[in-house]
């Protein structure tokens, strides 16, 4: 997962944490996941994919 995973980080509401990855598509975020020992072994689960876009709001005016 060396490049792929930018920050992993707990919920502060109830169990769990999320992952933010460097990823072209939903797939290749899957790919990476397939991977994880704790998924391999049926002990973590998946809740939501969520694809992110950048926040224009900070970016030069046009």
């Amino acid at each position: 997962m060396q490049g792929a995973v930018r920050q992993i980080w707990n919920r502060g509401d109830i169990p769990g944490s999320g992952m933010m990855f460097e990823a072209a598509d939903e797939k290749e975020v899957r790919g990476h996941l397939a991977t994880l020992p704790l998924i391999e072994a049926g002990m973590m689960d998946i809740t939501a994919i969520v694809p992110l876009n950048p926040y224009p709001g900070f970016g030069p005016k046009r």
